[in-house]
């Protein structure tokens, strides 16, 4: 056993580990599909190239409707992102053996 599993296994007792590996996973799964699913609604980030073409903008309340749910589906990504790096790393800390 290497030192990272010895001190992870002071932290819970040998009761939870049974429950909290799968919980661990399940969790991890749900986080990933959940900001997979968030990336796939999301706009394509064009730049507003179209306007060098003649194509017009939007006009000024589409795109703060736009923004917002843009804003809003940027901020789930990231903690989406987020979440799945700290699950991550408490499992392979806690769970890790040599």
């Amino acid at each position: 056993m290497n030192l990272v599993f010895l001190l992870g296994a002071s932290i819970f007792p040998e009761y939870i580990y049974r429950w909290l590996r799968p919980v661990l996973m399940l969790l991890m799964l749900l986080v990933g599909i959940a900001t997979i699913v968030v990336i796939m609604m999301q706009k394509p980030q064009d730049n507003n190239i179209g306007v060098l073409g003649g194509q017009e903008m939007d006009s000024y309340s589409r795109q703060n409707k736009a923004k917002s749910r843009e804003s809003i589906l940027k901020k789930l990504t990231i903690t989406g992102a987020v979440l799945m790096a700290v699950l991550s790393i408490f499992f392979f800390i806690t769970f890790l053996q040599a």
